[in-house]
């Protein structure tokens, strides 16, 4: 599994309808885990970003999938970013040749 982080800007259109949120994410939420992604966190956030998520995606095609639901509801932009744990970002950092 990959872990990719969503950072989640709402459209003006989901802005609109922010009372319906959660039904949405839990849509996109039940998509995703058919694919077999696992949120690890998912957070409501107050600046540049309306929300961030944390995912566990079995590839990067599961992930491109899972943005593309959120997407299609017209009611957020999603920037994807694949990521790693800190520890294994040590690790490889610090097996570079000084």
């Amino acid at each position: 599994m990959s872990l990719y982080v969503h950072l989640v800007k709402m459209t003006p259109q989901g802005a609109a309808k922010i009372r319906d949120a959660s039904s949405t994410y839990e849509a996109v939420r039940k998509f995703g885990e058919s694919l077999g992604c696992k949120p690890l966190s998912v957070v409501a956030c107050f600046g540049q970003y309306d929300y961030v998520g944390i995912w566990d995606c079995p590839n990067e095609v599961a992930a491109l999938k899972l943005a593309g639901c959120a997407v299609s509801t017209g009611d957020v932009h999603v920037q994807t970013l694949p990521a790693c744990e800190i520890e294994d970002f040590f690790k490889t950092m610090s097996e570079l040749p000084r």
